[in-house]
């Protein structure tokens, strides 16, 4: 491991200590004293590895604390004029949500700290990104849910609300708008619910997809599928590279990062695509240099990064969680699934397939139980029977986004193709969602449980890669 050992403690730490902090309150000044106490003894004993990497991991901890101190009592001491009357001025900041007559709109009420507010109005007439909104009403203190999302007030109104103004980035805009213009072309080439399905697969839009489709994703375990994540952005990636394959390693680079960075605007920035951006972001870096990519202090490095902007999503974002859990099942579970016997067996498609499904279910499973209680049983088959043609159908979406745009009778001739391909998908799902056992309830809100489930998952990854490495010792 060499230095990488003391980069992994550190950063481990530091995400450890990010998730105490709101158990333990320590002054800020005290942790400042500790650190720098930390910092000297590191340089005394810098010779002594033993010592070395037992402070660097405490420097880690300190650091987490000690941040999510900071950031914790700076949030809770913005003050807003809760429940008075008052006429607000605000910039649209992110993607509106519509909703039947309901708009939903994250406005920027304080331009000098950009405090943040969510504003739910009528829904017409529609607003933008970048449009300064004028609303009379009183700003409610937010939900808890809301608070560590950094949204700190909210206010709903059934008065028109006027816009008074612009002050938007323009290219952010342009992204919204060819993301709007999509989702229209989508809509005339498909009917429904394929059009919602195919706006979901690649714009993770869920709020058109009918209720019981979205009951039968969750009976079924896949809807993943509908909430663009990695794995969307991953095949993103892969169809651009195949694009600019013929063009030189510097114009693949930039092409594919601009195109990570359009993607991860156009779906509203979910933790899921942000993670998985800056995780390809970095992967393609690294192979652009030629540097051979370490997946754990990758893996560390983008938590780290999300949680200095964020701390709050360890504990509060279970789309976070399930993201990070899922990508470590990846890395880590995956190839030993994929290793068994009965898998090696399999044709290579399948077999990643069901590796890959199976290492990411079982990481997210205790926080499935926790959040939502439910469990699905059905959901390693009905992944390995339709996950395999996830990467066509996205490309089928968006040539069908884009053909429509074209010429709209274009987008209908080629929608028969992208059709045959989410019928397929719509099938499956809604055939084993009717299996009587494909789901079962199981609500807890222990929590002791879930770190005895993640300590043996740990052990056993551990001692398998020690026999592993063993094995491969004796072979040679």
């Amino acid at each position: 491991m060499g230095k990488s050992r003391f980069v992994i403690a550190i950063l481990a730490s530091f995400v450890v200590g990010i998730f105490f902090g709101d158990l333990i309150h320590l002054d800020l000044w005290w942790l400042v004293g500790v650190g720098a106490g930390i910092l000297l003894a590191l340089i005394t004993q810098w010779h002594e590895h033993f010592w070395r990497l037992g402070l660097f991991i405490l420097l880690g901890l300190i650091v987490g604390l000690g941040y999510f101190n900071f950031w914790d009592q700076r949030q809770k001491a913005i003050k807003l004029p809760y429940g008075e009357e008052l006429t607000i001025e605000g910039q649209i900041i992110g993607h509106p949500d519509f909703s039947g007559n309901i708009a939903q709109y994250i406005i920027r009420y304080n331009a000098k700290d950009k405090t943040k507010i969510q504003l739910t109005a009528g829904r017409y007439p529609e607003y933008h990104y970048g449009d300064v909104l004028k609303v009379n009403g009183a700003i409610k203190k937010p939900s808890d849910y809301l608070f560590h999302r950094g949204i700190m007030g909210q206010i709903s109104t059934e008065e028109p609300v006027e816009k008074v103004g612009y002050h938007g980035n323009v290219a952010i805009k342009m992204i919204y708008e060819i993301r709007d213009k999509f989702e229209e072309s989508l809509n005339k080439s498909f009917a429904e619910p394929y059009a919602s399905f195919a706006a979901g697969l690649v714009l993770g839009s869920k709020r058109n997809i009918p209720d019981s489709l979205m009951s039968d994703f969750n009976r079924t375990g896949t809807t993943h599928i509908v909430a663009v994540s990695g794995y969307n952005l991953t095949i993103v990636i892969v169809w651009i590279a195949l694009f600019l394959g013929i063009f030189s390693r510097k114009l693949k680079f930039w092409g594919s990062l601009s195109v990570i960075i359009a993607f991860v605007i156009m779906t509203g920035a979910p933790a899921s695509v942000v993670r998985a951006g800056i995780l390809a972001g970095l992967v393609l870096l690294g192979h652009y240099e030629g540097r051979r990519i370490n997946m754990t202090i990758l893996l560390l490095l983008v938590a780290a990064v999300m949680l200095i902007f964020g701390p709050y999503a360890l504990k509060y974002d279970v789309g976070f969680e399930l993201s990070f859990l899922a990508f470590a099942g990846l890395v880590y579970l995956g190839p030993i699934i994929a290793r068994m016997r009965f898998i090696r067996s399999l044709p290579n498609i399948l077999k990643s397939v069901f590796s890959e499904t199976t290492a990411a279910q079982i990481m997210v499973l205790p926080i499935l139980v926790f959040y939502f209680g439910r469990v699905s049983f059905v959901s390693p088959i009905v992944n390995v029977l339709i996950l395999w043609i996830i990467p066509a159908s996205m490309g089928l979406v968006f040539l069908i986004g884009i053909a429509g745009l074209l010429w709209i009778s274009l987008g209908q001739i080629v929608g028969f193709l992208g059709w045959l391909v989410l019928k397929y998908i719509i099938v499956i799902v809604e055939s084993f969602s009717r299996i009587s056992w494909a789901s079962w309830q199981l609500k807890t809100s222990d929590w002791w449980w879930m770190a005895i489930f993640y300590f043996v998952i740990g052990l056993l990854i551990y001692n398998i890669k020690i026999r592993t490495k063993i094995n491969e010792k004796k072979e040679v």
